[in-house]
């Protein structure tokens, strides 16, 4: 049942999903933060997006660093390659999306899913 004032404030703020043993905020990839950091990253390669000849490495590096600013907000129990707490930064977060393609693939499909940001109480309304 479609609930009309339901509420949708994690699709900005984000929420907590596990992945690897480590948790991670992520917002819905409709947020408007994401959606800012998107059109700044894309704005010096306007001219080749419209023509359709970026090169695909750059677009991975447009999406991952407005992915880092905008979708992947925050990362509990992350360690560096000497088991050492990595804390959360966008710098870090892009690198990390960079890096680990099944990582990115893993945001970036949580991010898509308007299911992970709805509540469990929007969800429970009109089941018997």
């Amino acid at each position: 049942m479609f609930q009309i004032d339901a509420d949708l404030s994690s699709l900005e703020s984000g929420v907590w999903e596990e992945y690897q043993g480590s948790k991670f905020l992520i917002a819905h990839i409709s947020n408007s933060r994401f959606q800012r950091a998107l059109a700044k990253y894309q704005l010096p390669h306007r001219r080749k997006i419209a023509e359709g000849t970026l090169d695909p490495e750059k677009n991975k590096e447009i999406v991952a660093r407005a992915m880092a600013d905008g979708v992947l907000l925050g990362w509990e129990n992350v360690v560096d390659a000497k088991k050492q707490q990595v804390q959360y930064t966008s710098a870090l977060a892009y690198q990390a999306l960079m890096r680990d393609p099944e990582f990115r693939d893993f945001v970036s499909e949580y991010a898509m899913a308007m299911t992970n940001f709805k509540s469990a109480e929007v969800d429970e309304v009109g089941k018997p």
